[in-house]
This record gives structure tokens, sequence and C-alpha cells, in this order.
């Protein structure tokens, strides 16, 4: 029908037959025939629940109360209410013009229209009506979550603090909107969850009596991400190193960053878990002061371990050497069945490598040589010693074994 209407040949073929009806309605009498149009007294046309259009200041109010729509009656002549029926493009409107106001609150304004056909009479009904208008104000608000059915995450996941991103919306309104506003809640099922949440939700507004607000945010979406892990602990970083620094150089310095990482698995797992081992560094390599990155080695039975890498960061100075005699030897092992040979030495002299600042920090009681009797082993025997200290200082003893006799 929308076609036909905007067709220029069906406008022009309905224009003949109107003038045509139109010729026959003055000159029935004289053509002795009646009209092709029935009698009709002048009776209006009702536009019922006709829209009502208000025109404000949207950027500075908010309009929170008119009437919607308002009843329109037109009165003309037969044919040009007929007409006015059959035009489905109208551009017709009736409307109140607010844009003026400069205060918020109730106003009366007085109904106009405009686009009818000149023709046309046209009343509107009721002819002043009243709106209500508030000034929009911005606001920020934080945004909490609100986790739902925790209950059905295993036993064996970790539930984190949910990160919200942004942190706060802004909502722009009238004034008693915004003091409604008393939570600003995303809700996130956890139902069947088995992995971490990462996604989009609708932020929702309630009043202090917990009913929900019809208000519009920007943005009127959140990302939440809601962390859900294996059981997991921190653990320190143990480094491995493989041979032996070039001749004449000794580590100043040593950061490794992070120091700590973290391990996950299932509870018994993690709990034997004391330390995590790099992978081992080749110090025969390292003849200047540097970074290395290197991986960490994952250990049995854990899912996985954060971060896998990390960054050894160290200084290298010339080596330096200082000499402690007389250090007492320890036996470890077996306190109960063994002595000192008597002809065997109970002490033993030790020369310690490393930087000057290092040796200047070193005391002798951090300096432990002991030789280990916790085997099955009857009268004398000779065993190793061996000597322990601070990290990266190396010890050289002038006698490398003692002899132990173990009694019945």
């Amino acid at each position: 029908m929308d076609k036909m209407l905007n067709s220029i040949w069906f406008v022009r073929i309905l224009a003949f037959f109107i003038a045509l009806m139109l010729f026959f309605m003055v000159n029935q009498n004289t053509i002795g025939s009646p009209s092709l149009l029935p009698d009709a007294p002048n009776a209006p046309y009702v536009l019922e629940d006709e829209p009502l259009v208000v025109i404000y200041d949207e950027e500075r109010f908010e309009l929170v109360e008119e009437p919607g729509t308002v009843d329109v009656e037109l009165r003309g002549s037969q044919v040009s209410l007929s007409l006015f029926q059959i035009t489905s493009n109208r551009s017709t409107e009736v409307f109140v013009d607010a844009s003026e106001i400069e205060e918020e609150g109730r106003h009366q304004l007085a109904v106009s229209h405009r686009n009818f056909p000149s023709d046309l009479s046209v009343t509107v009904e009721p002819q002043v009506v009243s709106i209500t208008l508030r000034e929009r104000q911005t606001a920020s608000f934080p945004v909490e979550v609100q986790l739902e059915n925790e209950d059905d995450i295993g036993e064996d996941r970790s539930l984190g603090t949910p990160i919200v991103s942004p942190l706060n919306v802004n909502v722009t309104a009238n004034r008693e909107t915004i003091q409604a506003i008393e939570d600003v809640l995303v809700y996130v099922d956890l139902t069947d969850a088995t992995e971490s949440i990462e996604d989009e939700y609708p932020v929702h507004f309630y009043n202090e009596n917990g009913h929900q607000l019809d208000v519009q945010s920007e943005p009127q979406f959140v990302t939440v991400t809601v962390p859900l892990t294996s059981p997991n602990k921190l653990v320190p970083i143990k480094i491995i190193r493989e041979g032996e620094l070039p001749d004449g150089l000794s580590f100043e310095d040593v950061t490794v960053y992070p120091n700590e990482v973290t391990v996950y698995g299932s509870s018994d797992d993690i709990e034997a878990v004391d330390f995590v081992e790099s992978e081992p560094i080749d110090l025969n390599e390292l003849n200047e002061s540097g970074e290395l990155t290197i991986g960490l080695e994952v250990p049995d039975d854990v899912e996985r371990i954060d971060p896998e890498e990390v960054t050894v960061a160290f200084t290298l100075a010339e080596e330096e050497e200082m000499a402690f005699e007389s250090l007492p030897i320890v036996i470890t092992g077996n306190d109960s069945n063994v002595t000192f040979d008597t002809e065997a030495e109970t002490t033993v002299n030790v020369t310690a490598f490393g930087s000057q600042s290092r040796l200047e920090e070193l005391m002798e009681n951090e300096i432990r040589v002991s030789v280990d009797a916790s085997g099955s082993y009857e009268g004398e025997q000779t065993l190793p010693l061996s000597v322990t200290g601070p990290s990266y200082i190396r010890f050289e003893l002038d006698n490398d074994e003692t002899v132990l006799r173990f009694n019945e």
C-alpha cells in the first residue's frame, strides 16, 4: 500500500477520481442523478491517544512525568478528512515546548501542533498539560560482585577474589534517583565452573529496600574475573649451579626475582614441596656481570607452577681468599657409638674464596665442617669431610678426610 501511495501515477488517478466526485456532488441537481457520495454532516474526526512529544534540554534535565498522549479532534470537509485518513506518511506532530525552561519542577505548558492540513481545524484535548523535569546529575558508584552457587565448586578448587574492570560506573540521572541508589551489583553464577571465569556482566542498581531501580550507567556492562584455581602455596626457589666460575672470579651479589613461586596441585601433593629448583646455570660460561632468564623445574605430581621462569641478576668481582685455622669437625648421623680415632685430627684448616665484600662479612661460626657417620660401620673407618657456609663462597680443606672408630 505504501508503494502505491508513493507512486505518482496512483496519486494522479486518485486525484482525477476525487475531482470527478466533486464535480458530481456540485452538479447533482442539474444532472438529475444522486450524488456518488452519501450525504453526511460535517462530523469531526478524532485521533485518540496521539503521542505527545516533549521538547526539553535532555542534557540538563530528565523528564520524570508527562501525559504521554492526547486526543486530537479534526474538523473540515468530508473530502479533506478522507484525504487525511488515507495519507499514511503524515508528518503531523503534537508537542509541548519546554526548551526554554531553566528550573526543575512541575510546569504547565500549552499543547501545540504542526504539519496538519491547513483546511482542517485542529483541537487538542487537553489543551494544557503538566510535565515534571528534574535536573540531571552525574555520580560514580563502586561495583560489587555477588557470587552465586559457590557450593558447586569442588573441594580441589580454590576461589580467589573477584576483579572488576572498571571498578566504578557513572550514573547520570535526577537527584532523587541518584540518592535512592544503595547497592550496585553484578552477579556471577559459579554453577559447573571448573576454571577461572572472565566475562562481561550487566550492572544492577538497588535501593535500600532491595528493589531494583531502572537506571542506565556508563558503562552498562563490566568485566569480571573470578580466579578459580587448584590449592596452592608459595615456596622459595633454589638456584642450581653447575661447574665453576672462571679462575679469579667470584660472585659479588646475586638477586633472584621473583624469589618465590606458587605451586598448584592437590593439597597432599603440594604439602610435600618445600622448594622449586631452577634449571642448571653453567658457571663456566659466566665471565662478566649480567642477567639470565632461567626456567624452573615443575616438581613431580604438581599440577603447575607460576611463574615458570625467573630472572637472575648477578655481579662478578675479583676473587679473594681468607684462611680459617683449626675449625672443629662435627660428627653427624651417629652420636652414641662413634668417636674420633686416637690419632685422627679433630680439627681442620679451611680456606674461603669469594669477593672481598663477602669475605669481610664472613664469620667463623658460619662455617661448618662435618663427617657423616650414619652408615653401618664397624671398627676404624676413614670417611670424607664436607664443608658448608654462606652462599657464593667457595671452601677448600687442607685435609678432606678423617678417621672414626665405631664401637660395638
